[in-house]
């Protein structure tokens, strides 16, 4: 652990580091570990060994309290903002217009400051391409949310090439209130998680007495033998650790960022080597499940671009067109799709060659809806993509929570290690019971 580097996080997070404040909590940290060593009969050496460990352990408990707070609010400021936004592009259909009236909700704190510096950047950048699509950049380095990286890009779409985008924005109100109400799910359970593993490091703490209690009504100080000063000390150690572990997976992922697409693009190309050589590699088949999530997250970002664009075009057109803004992970089967489509504009086969190496069957019918637009025998194409955008929101909101309730199930091995540690004192304690009883003859050999 780098003390610089904890202290710089620490700040990033708000916290205002001050000598009285600093020698203040040390303090309380010192007698809190000092009371409770003498509870435990600790002394010496063994005492001294516990209030360094607390020591040790104080700021990285502090920077987890501040880095939970820190995420809760992030959390907060970037779902208001998502919402405002929306609200007012729906309006205005303008960003900058937006971005100044969605500025009115954020008196302070660190979403006005980044929404200060991207209408600056807008009002005072001459000479500069992308200007609209840089400034948004700036709001979503702080805010790594993949929500707001999807409805920047269609906000720029729609700035750009214009068209009727209620339906979209219905949409991505939907998905905004699903992801929201997926974090206070999460948040709630992750309070429950603490709390539980908490009572739990108090229960193992609770063994380490037990047997003291019953050693002390027949006479025998166990606290006296190395066995049980090692023991306690080693029991109180892991315990803290073990809780701050806890404590730490319990402080971050309340935000959803936006995909590592060079990542993804790797573990493309390797299911892609793998389907054309017939080889098995080590690990193609985790590689193409996360491919398979990926596509799955912005798969519904490209379907609405393109959306937007029918309202101008006809289908062949408007996936061409879209081939530059798309997500990178879609754009290598585009091109196949694009090629293919000038080659063949009146067949199905390329539309039903578009990702089948994939099992997502919301692809198969989104792509069998777009050739029966082009053909003519389709009906509405907003309402059928709308529906089809939808329905994969649905799907992966199912998956999203599934993910947070895998995720958490980690926690149940750090509920149980504090039984495990407790359950090993109490053995440590009852040998040296048995010793002591043996030691004094009041129990024949």
């Amino acid at each position: 652990m780098n003390p610089r580097l904890l202290w710089d996080e620490l700040r990033k997070y708000g916290y205002v580091f001050s000598w009285p404040k600093a020698i203040l909590t040390y303090a309380i940290g010192v007698l809190a570990a000092v009371a409770l060593g003498i509870f435990f009969r600790l002394q010496g050496g063994y005492l001294l060994a516990l209030c360094i460990w607390v020591v040790f352990l104080l700021p990285l408990f502090l920077r987890n309290n501040y880095r939970n707070r820190y995420a809760q609010q992030q959390f907060m400021e970037a779902n208001t903002y998502l919402e405002q936004f929306l609200y007012s592009f729906q309006k205005s259909g303008k960003i900058l217009t937006t971005l100044e009236d969605v500025r009115k909700l954020f008196a302070g704190g660190e979403m006005r400051k980044v929404l200060d510096d991207a209408i600056d950047h807008i009002y005072h950048t001459y000479g500069e391409n992308d200007v609209m699509e840089k400034a948004l950049q700036c709001i979503e380095e702080t805010y790594p949310v993949c929500q707001i990286a999807t409805m920047h890009r269609f906000a720029l779409q729609v700035e750009r090439n214009g068209g009727e985008c209620t339906e979209s924005i219905l949409l991505m109100l939907d998905a905004r209130r699903m992801w929201a109400d997926r974090v206070y799910e999460l948040l709630k359970e992750k309070v429950r998680k603490r709390v539980q593993i908490f009572v739990s490091v108090c229960f193992s703490l609770l063994l380490c007495t037990l047997l003291v209690l019953v050693a002390n009504k027949i006479e025998i100080d166990i606290s006296q033998y190395l066995v049980t000063k090692v023991s306690t000390l080693l029991v109180l150690i892991l315990d803290f650790y073990i809780f701050y572990r806890a404590d730490s997976k319990l402080s971050t992922g309340y935000l959803e960022g936006e995909l590592d697409q060079r990542e993804y693009l790797h573990q493309y190309e390797k299911v892609k080597k793998c389907a054309a050589t017939g080889k098995l590699q080590l690990g193609a088949g985790i590689a193409k499940r996360n491919v398979t999530r990926g596509i799955q997250m912005v798969f519904p970002r490209w379907l609405m671009e393109v959306s937007l664009l029918l309202q101008s075009e006809n289908v062949q057109v408007a996936i061409m067109k879209s081939y530059d803004d798309a997500p990178p992970l879609l754009q290598p089967e585009l091109k196949r799709l694009v090629e293919q489509l000038r080659l063949h504009p009146t067949e199905m086969e390329p539309y039903l060659s578009f990702l089948q190496d994939y099992p997502l069957p919301e692809i198969q019918s989104a792509m069998k809806m777009l050739y029966s637009i082009s053909e003519g025998t389709g009906g509405n194409a907003s309402s059928q993509i709308a529906d089809i955008i939808r329905r994969n929101q649905v799907l992966m909101n199912k998956a999203e929570r599934m993910k947070n309730e895998d995720a958490l199930a980690g926690m149940y091995a750090l509920f149980l290690a504090p039984q495990l540690t407790g359950a090993l004192k109490l053995l440590a304690d009852m040998l040296v019971i048995f010793y002591g009883i043996v030691q004094r003859g009041t129990l024949p050999l």
